[in-house]
């Protein structure tokens, strides 16, 4: 009967829940591009450093949904979405829908006009959801 390995840990093989991810991030600053890049390549994605065809998700910060990249590489199939994917994905360890809402660019960068003055009810979301909502 085999032994278990006694000096290893189920976080010594972190699972590959980015497996087949050929990502570019797009817009980020350099702290929060390497963050994200971490947790994707960690995962098993891989960065394919611009964008070209070979690339699976485009992944934006500080981009809008209606730029010239985003709206190009949705025509050309792309996935489009923040980074806020990548750190839910990554901290659930399975990937989530990329088709939510919460990980579409926005719209604006400046938020919906008027919305200050909006309340809005968060019943229903739970922990790193209602956070980010």
């Amino acid at each position: 009967m085999l032994e278990p390995k006694l000096d290893s840990s189920p976080f010594d093989h972190p699972s590959k829940i980015f497996l087949g991810v050929r990502f570019v991030l797009l817009g980020f600053d350099p702290i929060n591009a390497q963050k994200v890049r971490s947790k994707l390549v960690i995962g098993g994605g891989v960065d394919v450093g611009q964008y070209n065809s070979n690339c699976t998700h485009v992944i934006v910060d500080k981009l809008v949904y209606d730029d010239p990249i985003c709206v190009a590489a949705r025509s050309n199939g792309k996935t489009v979405i923040t980074g806020l994917w990548a750190d839910h994905s990554f901290d659930i360890g399975m990937p989530v829908d990329p088709i939510s809402i919460i990980f579409r660019p926005l719209r604006d960068l400046n938020g919906i006009p008027g919305a200050k003055s909006l309340i809005v009810c968060l019943t229903g979301y739970q922990r790193q959801d209602r956070d980010d909502v």
